[in-house]
């Protein structure tokens, strides 16, 4: 609370270097971080280029963000036309906040009394799939997890290509 209190006494609220709170009235005198103003623009210019390297490593490529949508509309149009059900992304991958190797999180809108017969109809879809070798994805390694939480439905599947 003490650099607030420095902050607000200078002109203009403005600290320069030799304005600095002394580490001694500082809060945050027990941290070995420097305090921000203290830190030099090159050092700045340094930290904000690594930034923009690594984000430009992990964040989500044109290619990456079709074939995710491409994935997302083909287990929409199995889901509909065998159950009838609307599916729709959520979590990372509307927000584009995916990781490279990030899953694709998609929920099912659905009718309280089909609820129970849901899981099994989606499997038996998707274990249809993975024998069909003339689909528009190799369907592989599909799974049924039973989880703990109310209405979630967890299939865990591979899609190659």
């Amino acid at each position: 609370m003490d650099d607030l209190q420095d902050w607000l006494q200078q002109p203009n609220g403005i600290l320069t270097e030799e304005r600095l709170p002394s580490p001694s009235l500082s809060s945050s005198s027990s941290s070995s971080e420097p305090h921000p103003i203290s830190i030099g623009s090159d050092c700045w210019v340094r930290a904000e280029q690594t930034t923009h390297e690594i984000i430009c490593q992990i964040q989500p490529t044109l290619v990456s963000e079709r074939r995710r949508k491409e994935v997302i509309d083909y287990v929409q149009r199995l889901i509909r036309g065998y159950v009838g059900s609307e599916v729709f992304p959520f979590g990372s991958v509307p927000l584009k906040t995916y990781l490279p190797d990030g899953d694709i999180d998609l929920t099912a809108l659905i009718s309280p009394d089909v609820e129970d017969a849901l899981a099994s109809d989606v499997r038996a879809i998707l274990e249809r799939e993975e024998k069909n070798k003339s689909g528009e994805f190799e369907v592989k390694d599909v799974q049924y997890i039973h989880a703990e939480v109310f209405f979630t439905l967890l299939l865990k599947i591979l899609l190659v290509n």
